[in-house]
């Protein structure tokens, strides 16, 4: 279907399976059975397409693999046991002693600590940089330099990455681009038509959509994805065949979700920006930002990702969050119902506070994923909710 919309191909791809299913199936199975002895050995290796073992390729992960590929531009996708797993594939594929990486300072706490921690033990060196400091990721590459990686909006403070112009120093100094693609999802923001080399996903927020399965992806051209499979096939970081069922399953409904969500995200940035007990707004959608012209020019949308400073720093912070009623104490993103999380303590805690504060994390920022109810349900709780924090900011102040 080449003349078709991206979102149409993504709706109706899953009829190249050749069977007469209306839906999907789900291919719940382990291993698959050859022709012959001369078959088998063809797939084992690669002389012939087909199955081997689930931990390699499954048709329901495929399925999902196919529809995100569409949407996000890219030749092929490799789904993977979740947003983690993905970076891990990612570096085990394209890394090795004596390495150095560039990392987005402030990008998810994790992702950092996989980098800095784990994959220093085995000689892999990384770097933090602010994300919006263009020229500064230029003059920090080194000769042994392999990957730049960071998020764009960056989570939780929303500061936005110029990917083209990163992508011309990626290219420029033969390093790979990798751009973290979960908080705006595809149909918000598509990495790859600015220049990325990889997109990472972690599938469980908003593709899923309801916070049911763990799962992640990675997005490019064939033949890196195919380095992905390698390590997927050897180290077994794989997506089971029901989160994929699931999660491709979603990927139906996205487009209309991440609409809904950046209503209901508007209204209460508008509300919250009048509000006295908040000092600052983060949004990408707000009017006025230094960056709305690359944002328009970067993004379809703006998600659905506030975060805001609190009068009155954590004890205010957490005063506001533990008086909430209706908005779910959740650090998770992109489900049906809204969600509040305190990044200094939580999601970030791995980070020193002087790298928190550098980053524009301080102890009274609270973030919300802003989910599907109506604005002024979630409204109401966070002004009581504030009411309460205001009480405790007067005690404290």
């Amino acid at each position: 279907m080449p003349s078709h919309n991206n979102l149409t191909q993504a709706l109706h791809c899953t009829r190249a399976n050749g069977d007469d299913a209306h839906a999907a199936p789900i291919w719940m199975t382990s291993a698959y059975d050859f022709d012959s002895a001369e078959q088998a050995s063809d797939r084992f290796n690669n002389l012939c397409p087909g199955n081997i073992y689930s931990r390699f390729t499954n048709p329901s992960v495929s399925d999902f693999e196919r529809r995100l590929a569409i949407l996000e531009h890219g030749e092929e996708a490799v789904g993977t046991a979740s947003g983690m797993g993905a970076y891990l594939a990612l570096a085990m594929a394209f890394l090795g002693q004596g390495d150095h990486v560039l990392l987005g300072a402030g990008m998810f706490g994790s992702t950092a600590h996989l980098f800095r921690q784990y994959l220093g033990q085995f000689g892999v060196e990384s770097q933090t940089l602010p994300v919006g400091h263009t020229s500064l990721w230029a003059q920090s590459i080194r000769p042994n330099t392999r990957m730049l990686i960071l998020e764009t909006p960056l989570n939780p403070t929303m500061e936005v990455a110029d990917i083209a112009a990163l992508s011309v120093i990626a290219r420029d100094n033969g390093v790979l681009l990798v751009v973290d693609n979960t908080v705006l999802s595809p149909i918000c923001q598509q990495p790859l038509r600015f220049g990325a080399d990889l997109v990472v996903q972690s599938a469980g927020k908003f593709i899923d959509g309801q916070g049911r399965c763990v799962g992640g992806a990675l997005v490019g051209d064939s033949q890196r994805i195919q380095s992905v499979r390698g390590v997927l096939r050897s180290a077994g970081m794989c997506m089971s065949p029901f989160n994929a069922w699931v999660l491709a399953a979603s990927l139906e409904t996205l487009h209309a979700r991440m609409r809904l969500h950046e209503i209901n995200a508007r209204q209460l940035c508008c509300w919250l920006e009048r509000h006295p007990m908040v000092t600052a707004v983060h949004y990408t959608g707000l009017p006025g930002r230094p960056d709305e012209t690359l944002i328009a020019r970067q993004q379809t949308g703006h998600g659905a990702l506030i975060s805001v400073d609190i009068k009155g720093g954590q004890p205010a912070a957490w005063a506001f969050i533990n008086a909430l009623r209706l908005v779910a104490r959740c650090t998770n993103i992109g489900d049906a119902r809204t969600m509040v999380t305190h990044p200094w303590s939580t999601t970030h805690c791995r980070y020193t506070p002087d790298e928190k504060t550098a980053s524009g994390i301080g102890p009274g920022l609270v973030r919300f994923s802003v989910g599907l109810e109506p604005p002024e349900d979630v409204i109401g709780d966070i002004e009581q909710a504030l009411a309460q924090a205001s009480q405790t900011q007067r005690k404290t102040a």
